[in-house]
């Protein structure tokens, strides 16, 4: 039997590098200053619940049989690993639990395609680079008219890395953003079990978008 679990992220500020300070100022505008923080050090507390779970998914099984699949990582091998471990050594929670899974002998197995990713960028890209209001508008609709299309194309290949990757007796574990539909798209003898961990008010607005 082929197992999967599937976790819908919600990334912590140091996922977010240079935008997070950017992207909290919004928060703590839309929100408040209370319920912001308070919606950050939930998103702390949820990771470290994730990774009591995982554990507790693992128990019986040996960690060369666990396969790993992040969202927007386009690399496996030494090149996916020393993106993880910068990335756990500069506080990502969701890398650092990959990090330590690797570390007993999981393996990282590449899920996205680099073109497609830098698509999505380049055009993310256009946004914030705009210098007008009428530059910024056009250079959203056209992200607004591309990113499903593109979206779309990103789950297939992720389903079917995975449904080509994970085999007989083996555990994959699945780091995606709750916009990915990648379910539907994997083979009928893969069981699927999602892990939703966060739950706060802020969170699950993110989660619906």
């Amino acid at each position: 039997m082929k197992k999967l679990l599937c976790i819908p992220i919600v990334h912590n500020q140091a996922d977010l590098g240079s935008l997070g300070s950017q992207l909290s100022l919004e928060g703590e505008k839309k929100y408040g200053v209370a319920l912001w923080k308070d919606h950050l050090e939930k998103v702390e507390k949820s990771w470290d619940e994730i990774e009591i779970e995982i554990s507790s998914q693992l128990k019986k099984i040996s960690f060369n049989k666990v396969k790993i699949y992040q969202d927007g990582l386009p690399a496996a091998g030494d090149i996916g690993i020393k993106i993880i471990k910068d990335s756990a050594g500069k506080g990502s929670k969701n890398y650092s639990i990959i990090n330590n899974l690797l570390t007993k002998g999981a393996k990282l197995e590449m899920a996205e395609n680099k073109e497609l990713l830098f698509k999505e960028y380049y055009l993310l890209s256009d946004i914030n680079k705009a210098d007008t209001p009428e530059k910024q508008l056009a250079a959203y609709l056209k992200y607004q008219e591309l990113s499903q299309e593109l979206l779309n194309n990103r789950d297939n290949y992720i389903a079917s890395q995975i449904n080509s990757t994970l085999n007989n007796g083996e555990i994959g574990i699945a780091f995606f953003g709750a916009a990915h539909s990648i379910i539907d798209k994997l083979n009928e003898d893969i069981n699927v079990t999602v892990i939703q961990m966060f739950k706060d008010e802020i969170s699950l607005n993110l989660i619906k978008k």
